[in-house]
């Protein structure tokens, strides 16, 4: 699947009716530079190259999410993260331990949400929430020492 460049994101900012300006093209630059990361709008202004307003970032990623140029999703109970589009439908795995995102394609958790939702009628959006838990590692016990008896500081 072809990335979104900055370009084609300033471009989207252009059909939107915005005007183009330095900030929001380095906005764009720090979005088409970071394909896959799922960044909040903080984490986008820290990595822009000039001094740049947060408001003029939430302004931008909104334009470029209208545009369906990028995307939204909350990961857990901090801020929401945004990611360039086009990607394949995906749902978002969330450690809350260590942090760490794995996308699960978008078909396998739909089929077990409309296993519930289904037999009630009710249609639901699940592409803007996280499923957070524990990851593999955070998730395996800690080994005991000798004479602790199995108790564990979780």
């Amino acid at each position: 699947m072809a990335e979104a460049s900055a370009d084609a994101l300033v471009a989207g900012l252009r059909r939107a009716g915005l005007r183009i300006t330095e900030p929001r093209r380095a906005v764009c630059a720090v979005l088409a530079a970071a394909p896959d990361a799922h960044l909040t709008a903080a984490e986008i202004a820290a990595r822009v190259d000039r001094p740049v307003d947060t408001s003029t970032v939430y302004r931008t990623l909104e334009a470029l999410e209208g545009a369906g140029l990028v995307e939204h999703t909350h990961l857990g109970h901090g801020p929401g993260v945004y990611h360039v589009t086009p990607t394949p439908p995906h749902h978002h795995l969330v450690c809350e331990a260590c942090g760490a995102t794995f996308d699960v394609p978008g078909r396998d958790l739909q089929r077990a949400v409309r296993e519930v939702t289904e037999p009630i009628g009710f249609v639901a959006d699940v592409t803007h929430f996280a499923i957070v838990g524990r990851c593999r590692d955070c998730a395996a016990p800690i080994p005991t020492l000798p004479g602790d008896h199995g108790h564990e500081d979780r």
